[in-house]
């Protein structure tokens, strides 16, 4: 999962570091502008930003982020206790308002919940036929037996079983990976699938599960399908 972060007070940074060490990749911006431009191109889990946030007016972004994505998780920090801010946050879509220092391994887990609720899933073990990931753990495993993984390649597998039998495409694996920070060559992608693949096999699934849908784009099911299919 990757969250968008505005990194513009020390409360902020101190979450999106937390962050980080729970095992979330974090997009950092440095202020509403940007977060507006990453969130219209971006392949982002949640968006979370202070509402004092310097270049404009916290609860405008909120209703333009809000706009652009009715159900992305967003996450508002805010140091005032002033329950009319905090109300308007919520009237315009934030999903939680936190106040005061925030604790990141707390917004870890809320943020975590509500991406998988809102591709319904409603625990931390998500389970596509005989595969099962622990989104806690970031580990996959088949009947048992633990998939070896880099981050990369766990982080496509979870995008697509929280996309289970979508299309994800090869521009979203790219972006929700490197977020256009030091991009390889798209056809690293077909090399991380490879790598997927192999392990499903070694672990008793089937590989192809995992599917190639050509032109289009990567889906996982539950049932492997011979049309459509590439090694």
């Amino acid at each position: 999962m990757r969250v968008l972060l505005a990194e513009t007070n020390w409360n902020a940074m101190t979450a999106g570091a937390g962050l980080a060490d729970t095992g979330l990749l974090v997009t950092r911006v440095n202020d509403g502008t940007e977060l507006l431009e990453f969130a219209k191109f971006g392949e982002q889990s949640a968006i979370v930003f202070d509402l004092d946030i310097p270049d404009m007016d916290g609860h405008k972004l909120l209703a333009d982020l809000r706009e652009r994505h009715p159900l992305m998780p967003i996450y508002v920090l805010s140091h005032t206790e002033d329950w009319d801010a905090r109300s308007r946050a919520y009237e315009l879509g934030a999903d939680v308002v936190l106040t005061g220092d925030v604790d990141p391994y707390f917004l870890a887990a809320q943020i975590k919940a509500a991406v998988r609720r809102t591709s319904g899933y409603s625990s931390a073990l998500l389970n596509v036929g005989p595969m099962t990931l622990d989104t806690d753990l970031n580990r996959a495993s088949i009947g048992g037996n633990t998939l070896h993984l880099t981050r990369k390649e766990y982080e496509i597998l979870e995008m697509l079983v929280l996309n289970r039998d979508r299309l994800v495409t090869r521009e979203a694996f790219m972006a929700h990976l490197y977020a256009w920070d030091d991009e390889p060559d798209a056809r690293i992608i077909n090399v991380y699938l490879s790598r997927i693949r192999q392990q499903i096999e070694s672990c008793g699934g089937e590989a192809d599960m995992l599917e190639t849908v050509w032109g289009l784009g990567y889906r996982i099911s539950e049932q492997a399908r011979s049309q459509g299919v590439a090694a």
